[in-house]
């Protein structure tokens, strides 16, 4: 059996998802544990400050590659997030996780992994020290190094695509965690975007604008709906299969599979009202 991706959501999310086959995809400065992202950014400026000793030889090319991607990082805020914008979508490999539903709500959207990373961009996050230390300095060095040249073809002016460059070590700092939520087992859905785009969409949260974009993904991508510990389990499982009868149907009927089923699982974890 193919390994699955759990998204832990409400009942609102999951009809919107399922019903617009979307995932919505937070700019990460704008999540709730955006905080965390300051980890990675720590583990990326440590790589830059331990290659320029070993790129200083190199010439002036790889000299101003570095001190541009070191500039970037300043403050934890770089200038060229403003202009390529992170955006997220999290998943967890952890299914029926009690700290999951309390945290994120009551239902949570099973993928088959296989299938939805062949429609979208995946990546593990990261949480021991050894392997963020080696992956930041791995990504480091490739964003050196093109960065380099780049300045090389262009006479010394950054080209067309250097913001790839640079925006590589957002996203590589956007998937490094803190240790301690290693249980959440979490892989990202990350994708960038240069600001303005057609596809930048925003909701409101309190009294603030929460930019996010979207991701489209196939119906035969969905294993089963979890329905997790609530007050009316079984009214939230018998409304959930009807909205699920309803899409398959739909889906076969546009030219999707007869034989794709999605399941509907109760949690047996106890309910308990707070």
């Amino acid at each position: 059996m193919s390994a699955s991706l759990f998204h832990y959501t409400d009942v609102g999310a999951v009809k919107a998802i399922l019903e617009n086959c979307e995932l919505w995809l937070t700019d990460l400065r704008f999540l709730n544990d955006a905080q965390e992202m300051n980890d990675g950014v720590v583990f990326v400026s440590d790589a830059l400050s331990k290659e320029r000793e070993d790129f200083n030889q190199l010439g002036q090319y790889f000299d101003d590659a570095i001190n541009l991607l070191t500039s970037s990082f300043d403050d934890h805020v770089s200038i060229w997030i403003d202009d390529e914008p992170t955006f997220v979508c999290s998943f967890s490999e952890a299914g029926n996780q009690l700290s999951q539903w309390r945290a994120y709500g009551g239902y949570a959207i099973e993928f088959d992994r296989e299938a939805l990373s062949s429609e979208l961009e995946l990546f593990d996050c990261v949480y021991d020290r050894a392997s963020k230390m080696e992956i930041a300095e791995e990504m480091v060095s490739q964003a050196i190094h093109g960065l380099a040249a780049d300045f090389r073809l262009y006479d010394g002016s950054a080209g067309p695509d250097s913001l790839e460059f640079l925006s590589s070590l957002i996203r590589t700092a956007s998937i490094f965690k803190n240790e301690s939520f290693y249980e959440e087992r979490e892989v990202r859905c990350v994708i960038d975007l240069s600001i303005p785009h057609k596809n930048l969409r925003f909701r409101q949260r309190g009294n603030l604008l929460i930019p996010y974009t979207t991701a489209s993904f196939s119906l035969r991508c969905v294993k089963a709906i979890h329905i997790g510990p609530m007050r009316d389990q079984d009214l939230a499982y018998t409304s959930v299969s009807a909205l699920v009868s309803s899409l398959l149907q739909n889906y076969v009927a546009n030219g999707g599979s007869i034989e794709h089923e999605i399941a509907i699982v109760k949690s047996e974890i106890p309910y308990r009202a707070s």
